[in-house]
């Protein structure tokens, strides 16, 4: 199931961030946006099927972006569950990713907190591992509480580092659906600044031209394929390297992981895109 939610997870870091993006506040293509051009993303709803081997749907999982009551506050959701036998498997599994967001005086959603929460049955209990992450610019620290079945552990305070503010895969996503970093491009390469396992991290990225592009990966022809690199232990993988194919309207569809320890190439497709109503 880590590899499951990590694919659904990965497919909003796909995307061409300046490495420098946030490091000063400041905007590397010189544009900004306001709610007017968040609204409209508001309320969307994207659909996806996880499958590998026969099965062809062993998980789904939704993104979702909702405003808040608060003024300039988004919330943006992820969350994936198990499905058949594999629901069975994992004791109806479910994961939750949760961000708040911010709008930014400078233009751009900045993370306020990101939760990732996990529920899954045994017998007639339900189990649960609650995470919360706090940003707190001012100190540059990025501060952990862990819930396990109702029990707290210490908080924990993680050091940014001097670099730039690292984004959530949430923000990081909807501040490129909403235009703030630009169209993807062929030849583009570049780092998405992150935070993972306690220190600041990145995802490699680029944009393949046709010659480049996988010829296992099935991809349909036109619209973009994108590398992404991760480290090999989120996905069980000799390189931790996939690929994603975006379609003509510049969504994530497709995505690809080879070789996935135990269980081979992994897959997910875009299954639904609309919008909920009252979002």
């Amino acid at each position: 199931m880590k590899t499951l939610v990590w694919i659904l997870a990965i497919l909003g870091l796909c995307l061409p961030v300046d490495a420098n993006a946030g490091a000063n506040s400041s905007d590397p293509t010189g544009k900004s946006f306001s709610r007017q051009t968040l609204d409209p993303l508001c309320g969307e709803k994207l659909s996806y099927d996880i499958a590998f081997l026969w099965f062809d749907r062993l998980a789904v999982g939704d993104f979702i972006l909702e405003k808040t009551e608060q003024p300039q506050t988004y919330r943006a959701t992820l969350e994936a569950r198990t499905m058949g036998a594999a629901a069975w498997l994992t004791g109806n599994r479910v994961q939750r990713y949760v961000s708040t967001l911010r709008l930014s005086d400078e233009g751009g959603l900045r993370p306020v907190s990101f939760d990732a929460d996990m529920y899954r049955r045994s017998g007639d209990k339900v189990k649960s591992r609650l995470k919360h992450w706090a940003f707190d610019y001012p100190r540059r620290l990025v501060i952990e509480k862990v819930t396990r079945n109702g029990r707290k552990s210490p908080l924990k305070r993680h050091a940014m580092g001097s670099g730039p503010y690292p984004y959530d895969i949430l923000s990081a996503f909807y501040n490129f659906r909403a235009g703030l970093w630009g169209p993807l491009e062929v030849g583009t390469s570049c780092k998405v600044p992150t935070f993972a396992k306690g220190a600041p991290s990145a995802i490699d990225i680029s944009v393949l031209a046709n010659k480049d592009r996988p010829k296992e990966g099935g991809f349909p022809t036109g619209g973009l394929v994108v590398k992404v690199v991760v480290d090999p232990e989120v996905f069980d993988t000799g390189d931790g390297t996939l690929y994603i194919w975006f379609d003509k309207a510049m969504r994530p569809d497709r995505v690809l992981v080879k070789n996935v320890i135990g269980m081979g190439d992994v897959r997910a497709n875009l299954r639904s895109a609309g919008k909920e109503s009252g979002k």
